[in-house]
């Protein structure tokens, strides 16, 4: 996008940590927002913080693992903007503690996957086709994670979750070019945030209390992740604001060590694989 201000952002799971940071960087640039929490309170906050900068902001709460919210989410943004320029996709969850694939049950499974992958196709689906119809640049943003391209022992559900995100924006990027859209994959790797609180706190309401042991497992990729964890969340909307800008299509926090892209290529191709080149 050449220029940002009074354009139009949608973001989820914006009432704090990464989507917050999003959401205040973008107004910063003179960007309307729809702020779209699953917890009304952080919405209105947000959205607060937001017309402190001089813009407008509509506060939404959205569960975007349900496809009727979602829809909902849609239908109050252009109620209330009458388009959309920017949907940033990234609203997640994890889950703690770590288990191994045997521990874990198919309702964990759908739990993760509800929000991080199918909450991102509930937004295309419900978003896509009008922004589609805009003219203009737009673009979108889709949240994966550094453990969609590195997976973590223990987080079996987590780092797939988001190595679906992944492929799913780069072959989507393709689609859109012609559009007139941008679109970036974000992996953020260790940035602090309330993550793990804001989960805990979803699967609570969901399942109850969950009184499950489970069999200890080493986790060496979460253990090495945090030797380049970052001090702060709030540099994080800067990034996204300016991969927006220059529509780059990979943006991470952090460098990746080489030795660890070195590690992954061999991991998936070892030593000697059929027309590698």
């Amino acid at each position: 996008m050449k220029d940002l201000r009074d354009k139009i952002a949608v973001i989820t799971g914006a009432g704090d940590g990464i989507g917050r940071s999003i959401a205040l960087a973008l107004a910063d640039a003179g960007v309307h927002i729809v702020v779209a929490d699953i917890q009304q309170d952080l919405a209105t906050a947000v959205a607060d913080e937001v017309r402190a900068r001089g813009v407008r902001a509509l506060a939404v709460k959205c569960d975007v693992s349900q496809q009727e919210a979602i829809t909902n989410l849609a239908d109050r943004a252009y109620a209330e903007f009458g388009r959309v320029d920017i949907l940033c996709n990234n609203a997640g969850v994890t889950w703690r503690p770590f288990r191994a694939v045997f521990d874990a049950t198919l309702d964990d499974y759908r739990f993760v996957f509800g929000v991080n992958f199918w909450g991102v196709l509930y937004a295309l689906s419900a978003f896509l086709p009008r922004m589609k119809e805009q003219a203009g640049e737009k673009h979108i943003v889709n949240t994966a994670s550094l453990a969609g391209l590195i997976p973590m022992a223990g987080h079996t559900a987590y780092s797939s979750s988001k190595a679906a995100v992944i492929a799913l924006t780069e072959a989507m990027a393709q689609e859109l070019a012609p559009h007139g859209f941008g679109v970036t994959i974000f992996c953020p790797s260790r940035v602090p945030t309330n993550l793990q609180k804001n989960s805990a706190l979803l699967t609570t309401e969901k399942f109850g209390a969950d009184q499950r042991s489970f069999e200890p497992v080493a986790t060496p990729q979460a253990e090495r992740n945090a030797t380049f964890a970052m001090d702060s969340v709030e540099p994080v909307g800067a990034m996204v604001r300016n991969a927006i800008l220059d529509n780059t299509l990979y943006l991470h926090t952090n460098p990746l060590p080489s030795d660890i892209v070195a590690e992954r290529i061999y991991l998936q191709y070892g030593s000697s694989t059929v027309g590698k080149r």
